[in-house]
């Protein structure tokens, strides 16, 4: 396995008052990460940190060995995709519009798309299952093809790291399998190493081995899901109760 993200005694925030502290990971190529927490527990701040949007507020971030910060804007492209919650809102952009933004770190200065651009972007859609949405004005979509939309574009981006925030949020039940499926394969076969936030806590248990756990004024914590399940971390962090028989799921699965 290749060492692709470390932190090391990481602090995040804003205007010097920390969110979290002492954050150590050390993620390699091929991991799949839920990271987990209520809302204000700074997932989305974590995500943003990582990815240099903003700055640490103390400690510091490697990627692939070399200090985050040191990279070029250009360069963390190229390793780095992020999806956020926001969304394009230029009403007349198509969905195919979109998606090639994903290309942009690698095209010439004019931004012009060569022919194997094109083909990564239809293979994008049609990995994700919505190449029929092509010629689709974005702002017309449901949330959840724009959802679908977006974790496409960060395909296409073709990243080592893709980062996810809520890319749950808007999809039906089905849509949510298939994202997770989709997720692994892209893990495993493609050997991303992919982080993405959610609610879903009981998928998550189902299909995710690894998790990171974010709650106010709470250490941050990291491990496999079922041994924080087991040792009572999920039941403390998220004040729920579960049955006897909730260590069984998954391995039930």
């Amino acid at each position: 396995m290749t060492e692709i993200l470390k932190t090391i005694s990481l602090s995040i925030g804003y205007d010097s008052h920390p969110v979290t502290s002492d954050i150590n990971i050390t993620l390699n190529d091929g991991d799949i990460i839920a990271l987990v927490g209520p809302n204000g527990a700074g997932k989305s701040t974590l995500f943003k940190t990582l990815s240099s949007h903003i700055k640490p507020i103390g400690g510091k971030i490697e990627l692939l060995g070399k200090d985050l910060l040191s990279y070029s804007p250009k360069e963390r492209a190229k390793l780095l995709g992020l999806v956020l919650t926001e969304r394009p809102d230029d009403m007349f952009l198509k969905v195919y519009d979109v998606v090639a933004a994903g290309r942009y770190p690698y095209t010439d200065m004019f931004g012009n798309l060569t022919e194997d651009d094109k083909k990564v972007i239809k293979a994008s859609l049609e990995l994700v299952g919505i190449i029929n949405l092509i010629d689709r004005v974005f702002n017309t979509l449901s949330d959840g093809e724009k959802q679908k939309v977006m974790i496409a574009k960060a395909i296409a981006q073709n990243t080592p790291v893709i980062m996810l925030d809520e890319p749950t949020a808007f999809l039906d039940y089905p849509s949510k399998i298939e994202l997770f499926t989709l997720l692994k394969r892209l893990a495993k076969e493609q050997h991303k190493t992919i982080i993405f936030s959610s609610h879903d806590l009981e998928l998550l248990l189902r299909y995710t081995d690894n998790l990171w756990i974010m709650a106010p004024k709470k250490p941050f914590v990291a491990g496999n899901s079922l041994q924080l399940l087991k040792d009572g971390v999920i039941k403390d962090y998220f004040k729920i109760k579960y049955s006897d028989n909730e260590y069984l799921i998954k391995e039930n699965v």
